[in-house]
């Protein structure tokens, strides 16, 4: 018999009570068992728009027998993990990339013969798993992760994401699609669900960030965390600051003079190399070019939206409410364990219909399960009215397993529709809502709070009523640019540029344009783009390309009318750039084995069946759910209970 003890992390007073406020403990009949400790140092280097990521995982063994560990973790959704290692004291194993049958039977056998070893696999593009074997009694063990991404700009300010929280992912009985990978089952408890503590241990995570923006910075701030931010000019030092809240990390930043129209960065070594391209959309164009929208709000109301989230959604109904036009047309769906919708027709935005919608988002309450299915149908069942152009927006924590089905579902029913996705709460599941947007050929934002949802309102109903750049197709003249991500170029709207990256195998300049069209109009914008010989920009440009074709070719990969044949050949494709580019995908994982034996018989393996997902900044107090104890219970140390510990 299996129980959590959940501990009450309060300041210790001294370090013994410091040593047991940094563990997580079960016990097993009648003993109390330590579970591993697990610290987490983040240093993070962002030159411009691209984010370099070193992430130190931490694991201590505190019992007398070697021990084995899984922990569960995001990463953001569009990271490019490339590269690994293993740390024990002196000893530094280069983790190799292989594909993901081969990485697990390396692994398992190193296990099997009592090696230390780690083994990272994708399950989600922003859900990881690092298992480690034969953790070493009396000993700590060091995984170090490598990632980089770009940093996307909405608004006006580059928005940095580190999540430090796997939500509970609710899983529908049914699944739609028999191939599509396996449901994320967090959440699913094997005993009773922690309440997620509100702050994190200041010990168990550090966040050290350095910012160079290229050009002066007019602000940086976190609407998340307390932060410490010194330097000046184009530089700042960035460090979190004293208690740090359980959610994730977010930092906006500003440049001082940012009105170009499209920016270029490169990496390159003998003239061939990837050049980035960030292209933002004309501001100055008149109203009198708007089309009437059919404007469609499709509400989350389950029961992980209660509190909080809720109120938030509700809040950023009643303004967006407001900023309908008189040409206008709207509908509200809500969805739970079923959809049900304000009216079934698209009502027109007079103030008594408007009285209609504020009345009915009021009496909203959240309860229930997330078939989020039934809201995707009942927002694009009915045909569009004739004229308009239909705009649906999802406002959702994306607390699902079955994501990747909600997508594939998006993309067979959503017609002409643009779609909308608003992440409501604090660590929301970002990998729906920017595929779902993606698909839905719109934009992905998250409101974090009740301050954030009259605002969020406002950006988008900007964003909305200025006419998006459609039609874009970039003709590269002369230059030898090949293999630009993303392959479907989508439609921009205000405040959300767009950006290309590609590979080149000869140095110059060369002149290019932009074509697109605004409400029917042509428009062009005429660039000169210098591919360099050599230039030291981000290194991590190739790993991101490669990022960005992988991700296009998931895009493919899931379209549900795809032939088996041509799905296995995409699979390949994706396995082949994961390996030549030394990154994880759902087909390729990093894994390392040191040549030392510390076990000379594996390790016990615990009840199966707990599955316990986490966070990554693991916090025992709410979080014991970091390790899946599906291992290593039998070969912790071990103490009796106290009489007067608790029950």
């Amino acid at each position: 018999m299996l129980t959590l003890v959940l501990m009450s992390l309060l300041q210790p007073a001294d370090a013994a009570a410091a040593l047991r406020a940094a563990t997580i403990e079960a016990v097993s009949n009648g003993e109390v068992v330590e579970l591993p400790l697990l610290r987490n140092e983040v240093t993070v280097d962002i030159s411009g728009d691209l984010a370099s990521v070193a992430l130190i995982q931490t694991f201590a063994n505190p019992g007398d027998l070697a021990l084995d560990a899984r922990y569960v973790f995001p990463l953001p959704e569009n990271a490019a993990v490339h590269a690994m290692r293993l740390v024990s004291g002196d000893m530094v194993i280069e983790a190799q990339i292989k594909r993901v049958e081969e990485a697990q039977q390396v692994f398992q056998q190193a296990k099997q013969e009592g090696k230390q070893a780690a083994l990272l696999t994708q399950h989600r593009p922003n859900v990881f798993t690092q298992d480690i074997a034969n953790l070493p009694p009396g000993h700590e063990v060091r995984v170090e992760i490598e990632y980089a991404h770009p940093v996307p700009k909405l608004d006006g300010a580059y928005n940095f994401h580190f999540p430090m929280v796997v939500g509970p992912r609710y899983v529908p009985a049914q699944r739609a699609h028999a191939g599509e990978p396996e449901p994320l089952a967090m959440g699913h408890w094997s005993v009773s669900t922690p309440e997620v503590p509100e702050f994190i241990e200041p010990a168990r995570v550090s966040m050290h960030m350095r910012l160079d923006g290229g050009a002066a910075l007019r602000s940086v701030r976190s609407p998340s965390h307390s932060l410490t931010v010194t330097g000046s000019g184009t530089t700042r030092e960035i460090e979190l600051d004293g208690t740090i809240p359980n959610r994730d990390f977010v930092l906006r930043y500003a440049l001082a003079d940012d009105e170009l129209a499209a920016s270029v960065t490169a990496f390159a070594e003998e003239g061939r190399g990837v050049v980035s391209l960030l292209i933002d959309p004309p501001m100055d164009v008149l109203d009198s070019r708007l089309t009437p929208r059919e404007m469609v709000f499709v509400l989350d109301t389950s029961g992980s939206m209660r509190g909080a989230p809720m109120e938030s959604s509700k809040a950023f109904m009643r303004k967006v409410l407001e900023t309908l036009r008189p040409t206008d047309s709207f509908r509200i769906v809500r969805f739970s364990r079923n959809a049900s919708q304000l009216s079934t027709e698209p009502l027109p935005a007079t103030a008594a219909n408007l009285q209609k919608g504020f009345d009915y988002v009021d009496r909203l309450a959240a309860s229930g399960g997330t078939e989020m299915r039934s809201g995707v149908n009942a927002a694009f069942g009915p045909d569009p009215l004739p004229g308009t152009v239909r705009n649906v927006v999802f406002l959702t924590d994306g607390y699902i397993g079955n994501d990747v089905d909600v997508i594939r579902l998006v993309e067979a029913n959503r017609g002409e529709a643009r779609l909308f996705a608003l992440g409501i709460g604090q660590s929301v599941n970002r990998y729906l809502l920017e595929q779902m947007a993606r698909t839905g050929h719109g934009t992905a934002r998250v409101v974090l709070n009740m301050n954030e949802a009259g605002p969020a309102a406002v950006q988008l109903a900007e964003q909305l009523s200025a006419p998006y750049l459609t039609d874009i197709r970039i003709d590269w003249g002369e230059a030898p640019v090949r293999d630009v991500t993303p392959e479907i170029l989508p439609d921009l709207y205000l405040g959300q540029p767009l950006r290309l990256l590609g590979k080149f195998d000869e140095a110059g300049t060369y002149a290019i344009t932009v074509h697109g069209r605004i409400a029917g109009a042509e428009a062009t914008l005429p660039l000169e783009v210098s591919l360099p010989k050599n230039a030291t920009g981000p290194k991590a440009l190739p790993v991101t390309w490669a990022r960005g074709q992988i991700a296009d070719r998931m895009v493919d990969y899931l379209d549900p009318s795809l032939a088996s044949a041509a799905r296995n050949d995409l699979r390949e494709q994706v396995t082949v750039l994961g390996l030549e580019y030394k990154i994880t995908t759902q087909w390729t994982s990093f894994v390392a084995v040191a040549p030392n034996i510390v076990s000379k018989a594996p390790s016990f393996s615990g009840p199966s069946g707990q599955n316990w997902g986490g966070n990554a900044a693991p916090e025992p107090a709410g979080w014991a759910a970091l390790i899946l104890m599906a291992l290593g219970l039998g070969g912790l140390g071990r103490r009796r209970r106290k009489s007067n510990a608790p029950k």
